[in-house]
């Protein structure tokens, strides 16, 4: 036992302190992570901005409805190890696949669209070594690790609004280490297999085209212009599940069940350059507030949840923008020039974490793709310019005092193929 002893003392300094989230009454407290590079630069959203990231699901299985609108297929992995919280113990590794298609050629025009995702997870805490009382033989070694598998199904309908709904399957494997089995020379896991449920919707409003579907104006040269302002809302529900227990099933904890609100104002200008359509600047304003719905737990007493959007409250936390000691608010900006270069700045304050900020850059092909294609006529590069692109993130989690979380993405995407 004196090595779980240990285990559970690394566990307690990690996960009580504000950096993960102090919310003591639920376990694996490495389900409330986003594993998206890009939206950890935005403060740790994603519940209502609508996006084509492989990662972007993780907080809204419904994003997958919005993906399959434009994009049939996308994958995203991190090059290298992420040194959780700059500590050189804990390494955080993701990679994400997402599957989409839009059914409108087979619908007589509706835009009907579904979409499949996965993500693969895990947080390593390093390699243990138990020793014999003269603390100079070494007894036996093992690696402890969260982990977990997502499977995630999203249904997107483009009807003058978009809705999207979605539902995702997590498969977790949490092994903390092992232990002698007594008067034995057998060893016994210390390890949980619990599974989760989480669904949500996401409504985006398309205000200019609503008020006016071919609105456009020009530009020098006569370059047709056209600006667009969406409204974006949405909702997910986290971790919906049962209990978890390592060693005693009498004394398990409650998974960290969530619940995210949010809503994004999107705006900008797209340009039409020879028929093909380049956006010129664009500004995503997005805000996501999340509260654990774990009741705290008194005594031995039985777990309860709170219901719907549990502790949010819609007019302080979304729109006054004010943290509490119950909800977390999570507010990003994105800006975007010429399809091909961003600046993500972002900030999360409230339950647990204090005004803390995030940033980064990202690059993307896109644009250069289109700006080319626009200006060319080889049907070989004009056909990667409209089905293929490729991403870059570099964004940061900053706790203060040093103590961060550097992120590197790369993402390919497959877009426009019809059948």
């Amino acid at each position: 036992m004196r090595t779980f002893k240990i285990i559970s003392l690394i566990f307690l300094l990690i996960f009580s302190v504000s950096i993960l989230k102090a919310q003591s009454q639920a376990a694996l407290q490495m389900l409330y992570l986003n594993p998206s590079p890009r939206l950890n630069g935005l403060g740790m959203v994603g519940t209502s901005l609508p996006n084509d990231d492989p990662f972007g699901f993780y907080y809204n299985p419904a994003q997958l409805g919005h993906f399959s609108q434009t994009n049939n297929l996308s994958y995203e992995l991190y090059p290298s190890n992420v040194n959780w919280l700059n500590l050189n113990l804990l390494t955080y590794r993701n990679s994400a696949v997402d599957i989409g298609y839009n059914f409108k050629n087979e619908l007589n025009g509706l835009s009907l669209s579904a979409g499949f995702g996965y993500i693969h997870s895990k947080l390593n805490y390093g390699t243990f070594t138990s020793r014999d009382a003269s603390a100079q033989n070494s007894l036996y070694s093992y690696n402890s690790y969260d982990e977990f598998d997502a499977y995630s199904l999203g249904i997107g309908i483009d009807y003058y609004i978009q809705f999207n709904i979605g539902i995702t399957y997590k498969s977790i494997n949490s092994f903390l280490g092992v232990e002698p089995i007594m008067n034995t020379a057998q060893l016994k896991n210390i390890t949980a297999k619990p599974t989760t449920i989480d669904y949500g919707f996401l409504l985006t409003v398309p205000v200019v085209k609503l008020i006016d579907h071919d609105y456009k104006f020009y530009l020098l040269q006569n370059i047709p212009a056209v600006p667009y302002f969406n409204f974006s809302i949405g909702y997910s529900r986290l971790n919906q599940g049962g209990e978890v227990s390592y060693i005693d099933p009498s004394q398990s904890d409650p998974l960290p069940r969530t619940a995210r609100l949010g809503y994004t104002l999107s705006t900008g200008l797209d340009i039409k350059l020879n028929n093909n359509l380049f956006r010129l600047f664009g500004y995503d304003f997005t805000v996501d507030a999340d509260n654990l719905l774990v009741n705290p737990i008194e005594g031995f007493g039985p777990v309860t949840y709170k219901s719907g959007i549990g502790d949010i409250n819609i007019g302080r936390n979304l729109f006054e923008l004010k943290s509490d000691k119950n909800v977390v608010v999570h507010k990003g900006h994105e800006f975007n020039l010429f399809e091909t270069f961003s600046v993500l700045i972002g900030r999360f304050d409230g339950s647990g974490f204090y005004n803390d900020e995030s940033n980064g850059i990202g690059f993307r092909l896109k644009g250069i793709f289109t700006l080319l294609k626009s200006y060319t006529n080889n049907r070989y590069f004009n056909f990667i310019a409209d089905h293929f692109d490729i991403q870059y993130y570099s964004t940061k989690l900053d706790f203060g005092s040093g103590i961060e979380s550097k992120f590197e993405g790369i993402n390919f995407s497959f877009y426009g193929f019809e059948f």
